[in-house]
């Protein structure tokens, strides 16, 4: 008589045990970045931020990065929703995603980097 063992129990576990010290190392970090922001508000290393000139400047990093992400969005929907029926090559939307996303990201990076050197 031979026994098994069912292992694909295993094949569930391990990946939400990634994604849980994933998440709990992220988490921790984020604190952490939290926790110096605080510190150098405090001190009054944002002080300078509400000048009309930091703040246009942050105001199009903003808008950079709310344009990436919206745009992101509608062309997220749009290639994966049946409905919509464009008659235009799936290659435009993936562009489009593509752009956006850069668009977002880069405008997310400038934001923080700007935050970065002021810590």
């Amino acid at each position: 008589m031979e026994t098994t063992v069912d292992l694909s129990w295993l094949c569930l576990v391990i990946p939400i045990g990634i994604i849980a010290v994933a998440a709990i190392l992220g988490t921790c970090s984020r604190l952490r970045y939290a926790r110096r922001i605080r510190e150098a508000q405090a001190r009054g290393a944002f002080a300078d931020m509400d000048t009309p000139k930091n703040k246009s400047r942050f105001r199009r990093f903003a808008v950079l990065a709310l344009m990436g992400t919206l745009g992101l969005m509608l062309s997220l929907v749009m290639l994966i929703q049946p409905w919509i029926n464009l008659r235009l090559p799936i290659g435009v939307f993936i562009a489009a995603f593509v752009v956006f996303g850069i668009m977002g990201s880069v405008g997310g990076y400038l934001m923080q980097r700007e935050i970065n050197r002021r810590l």
